[in-house]
């Protein structure tokens, strides 16, 4: 038998290749401990680049949840998923800082659209630019062609 049993869930869905994480519980070590191993696990066998932790249903958040949430967005990182935070509450977003809780490197977004973009934009591999160049052309910038003398006279 589990010995999370009785402890609330967050729910865990995958969209767009996506583990979505929308926490609408009260936090406490025990519903911690286990929202991280069943995100984990969720990402382990998804293979997802990405994890969106919903944290709109929270109204208060204290510096130990945060510092809780950063665990396991670090761990999420060494398994190879970029974690976005969306939907920090302004008050929520207030009391963090002003109790001094670790934001540097955090990626947040003010809500889910915003984090899917974030991490769809990311995952987007670079497109080679066009030029406006014609097929033959390179020949006529090179100085040392002969047409590129004849030209130059």
């Amino acid at each position: 038998m589990s010995r999370f049993t009785d402890t609330p869930a967050v729910a865990i869905q995958v969209s767009r290749n996506i583990v979505v994480a929308s926490i609408q519980v009260d936090l406490d070590d025990n519903v911690l401990e286990r929202f991280r191993q069943d995100l984990l696990r969720r990402v382990h066998e998804t293979g997802s680049r990405g994890v969106i932790l919903d944290v709109s249903g929270l109204e208060t958040l204290d510096p130990d949840e945060f510092a809780a949430l950063r665990g396991i967005i670090r761990t999420c990182a060494i398994m190879g998923s970029e974690s976005i935070l969306a939907g920090l509450r302004p008050g929520v977003v207030s009391a963090l800082v002003e109790a001094g809780a670790d934001i540097d490197g955090l990626r947040a977004a003010i809500n889910i659209d915003a984090a899917f973009s974030q991490l769809e934009l990311q995952s987007q591999p670079d497109i080679e630019p066009e030029t406006d160049i014609e097929p033959g052309a390179e020949e006529s910038l090179d100085p040392e062609s002969p047409q590129a003398s004849t030209e130059q006279q």
